[in-house]
C-alpha cells in the first residue's frame, strides 16, 4: 500500500496527483568544539524530497463548526524518516512551518501523512 501511495503522489506519474517540488527539512544542532566554546557552530541541514500533493485552505468544517484559516495541507508518501512537527516543509522553494501533522491511517503502518503548513 505505502509503494501505491507513493507512486500516486508522484509529480510525474501519468494520472498522479503530485504537484511541484516538496522537501521534509530538518535542522539539528551543531556540536559546541569543547576547547573552542566561543565559536559559535552551525546546525546540520537535512532534506528529504517528497511525492506530496499540496491544497491550499481557507475554510473547513469540523464538527459542524466552522474554522477559517490560511495555509497549506500536504499530503505526502512516508518518508525515509518519520516527520516531527520542528521540521519545516520547503513547496517549490518556499519554506513552511509545520503547524499540524497527522498519519494516515490513523491505526497500523503509516503510509502517508497530512501536514497543515502556515505562510
Amino acid at each position: 500500500m505505502a509503494e501505491m501511495v507513493t507512486e500516486l503522489l508522484q509529480p510525474d506519474a501519468a494520472g498522479g496527483l503530485g504537484q511541484g517540488t516538496v522537501q521534509l527539512k530538518r535542522e539539528t544542532p551543531g556540536v559546541v568544539d569543547p576547547d573552542q566554546p566561543w565559536v559559535p557552530v552551525e546546525p546540520t541541514v537535512t532534506t528529504w524530497p517528497l511525492s506530496a500533493a499540496v491544497k491550499r485552505l481557507h475554510q473547513r468544517y469540523e464538527n459542524g463548526i466552522l474554522i477559517v484559516e490560511t495555509g497549506d495541507m500536504v499530503t505526502f508518501a512516508g518518508p525515509e524518516v518519520e516527520p516531527v512537527l520542528t521540521d519545516i516543509i520547503i513547496i517549490d522553494g518556499a519554506e513552511r512551518v509545520i503547524t499540524n501533522l497527522t498519519p494516515i491511517p490513523a491505526a497500523g503502518p503509516t503510509v502517508a501523512w497530512k501536514a497543515w503548513c502556515s505562510q
